[in-house]
């Protein structure tokens, strides 16, 4: 018993605020998308289910916490296996808005994609944290190999769906991890990699824009990309292109946030948000309802919400001695920040729109009880960090005397 009070000691209390304030941000801006709005498409009782959502949430997160993060290494296996089999088990069902992304029986939907990203985390850490202990350990690429079927299956799974930015997460999840087990040679490829992308990415948009929407004509042509896909990033690279029909969701979502200037126009006085003019701002455009209602100040308060989060997980990677651990913490920090990104970035056209939800903000049941049990396992790393610790000098002491 003593020893768990004095674990408690290392919970990080802050989290925990800092998700309840999340929490209320969720349920003023979805109520303000939902409240004017009567498109067939809002689930009925999205407030009540919500509210539900987030309390079964903070259970699921307080469960991740008390459970012992360790027995994932042995469970890493069937957790990256049952996360496939569910992913290929969606196109069993019925499509839902166009994508095989969920499992559903009657009132209840489950999207495995959300758990395979996890998945990937946790099979990650675990060969990482193996190849760190070692007695001497091997960073060679040749013996690297293992990580293309573990990271591209659910990805190419993820992707047949089609969910595009689900997938696109569990590349960003991978960069991550890797760019903190790289060493030397692998990691200066990794940054030439993903800076040779942001380059690709600011040219495309810049200088080559006729080139590149030429470029993802013949992608749409040639069937690699789904038409919507394809207008998503035309969207993205010219904001002019179809205002009307392809890219009405994202000019209203920008002309939204627009409005609301530096202290916006009031809770439930946003007339494109009350009005419901942003098609699913309940979900992928949730931001433009915080921009439009709250302001400037709203957003960036938001913003800050969502970098306390982070730092307070990356603290929690810094202090624990578990190689274990601190991948996981690492891990789930690269596949919040990422989404969080991509979601405001596609609403102020920073970034093509891919269909990614703003975590622990946009309306879902899956993907927030996902996101807090994350969380939970990060902050069970940090509740357990002094055993840890104890382990690590204990083992290293058992090594001098031998």
């Amino acid at each position: 018993m003593e020893s768990v009070r004095r674990e408690w000691k290392y919970f990080d209390i802050t989290v925990v605020v800092v998700l309840a304030l999340l929490a209320v941000y969720a349920c003023l801006a979805i109520h303000a998308a939902t409240a004017g709005n009567h498109s067939a498409n809002i689930p009925s009782h999205v407030m009540s289910k919500q509210i539900a959502y987030e309390v079964l949430g903070f259970i699921a997160l307080f469960a991740g916490a008390l459970m012992d993060y360790r027995w994932l290494r042995k469970a890493h296996w069937w957790l990256w296996g049952i996360s496939c089999a569910l992913l290929v088990a969606v196109f069993g069902f019925p499509a839902t808005m166009g994508a095989h992304s969920w499992i559903s029986f009657h009132s209840f939907s489950f999207q495995p994609s959300e758990l395979a990203k996890v998945a990937i985390v946790v099979w990650l850490a675990k060969y990482m944290a193996d190849v760190e202990e070692a007695e001497v350990p091997d960073y060679r690429l040749r013996k690297q190999w293992i990580f293309l079927p573990i990271v591209l299956v659910p990805f190419a799974l993820t992707f047949k769906e089609p969910a595009l930015g689900q997938a696109l997460v569990m590349i960003a999840i991978f960069l991550t991890m890797y760019s903190v087990f790289a060493r030397r040679g692998p990691y200066a490829v990794l940054m030439l990699f993903v800076l040779g992308v942001i380059a690709l990415g600011v040219l495309a948009t810049t200088v080559f824009t006729k080139q590149t929407l030429a470029f993802v004509d013949v992608l749409m042509k040639h069937h690699i990309l789904k038409g919507y896909q394809a207008y998503r990033i035309l969207t993205w690279v010219d904001p002019n292109f179809s205002q009307d029909k392809y890219g009405y969701n994202i000019h209203m979502a920008q002309t939204a946030i627009g409005s609301g200037e530096l202290f916006g126009e009031g809770y439930g006085k946003g007339v494109l948000t009350s009005g419901g003019w942003v098609p699913n701002q309940w979900t992928d455009y949730i931001f433009s309802a915080i921009g439009e209602e709250f302001g400037f100040v709203g957003s960036a308060i938001l913003v800050l919400l969502f970098l306390i989060l982070c730092h307070r997980l990356i603290r929690i990677a810094q202090t624990t001695t578990d190689p274990f651990g601190m991948y996981i913490a690492v891990g789930i920090v690269g596949m919040f920040a990422f989404q969080v990104f991509e979601n405001i970035g596609a609403d102020m056209y920073m970034s093509p729109s891919t269909g990614i939800t703003l975590p622990f903000i946009s309306y879902g049941g899956t993907s927030l009880l996902v996101n807090y049990f994350a969380v939970g396992i990060v902050l069970s790393v940090g509740l357990r960090r002094r055993r840890a610790r104890l382990q690590a000098q204990f083992e290293t002491s058992k090594g001098r005397l031998a």
